[in-house]
């Protein structure tokens, strides 16, 4: 038996690739908005002492 060679332009593959990679896309944009939205981000810690002269008040 003979095969048959599919006459397939790419159409199809090239589609399942593009929504393949338009989820994979769509899922790390949402992975990231989430991660930054849930980060503990802490604030800077370091002190800071500025002297105001007495004719300011």
């Amino acid at each position: 038996m003979a095969r048959r060679r599919s006459r397939s332009t790419g159409t199809e593959s090239s589609g399942v690739l593009f929504k393949v990679l338009g989820s994979l896309v769509l899922i790390l944009l949402v992975a990231g908005g989430v991660f930054l939205a849930t980060w503990d981000i802490k604030p800077p810690t370091r002190t800071i002492e500025t002297v105001i002269p007495n004719d300011r008040f």
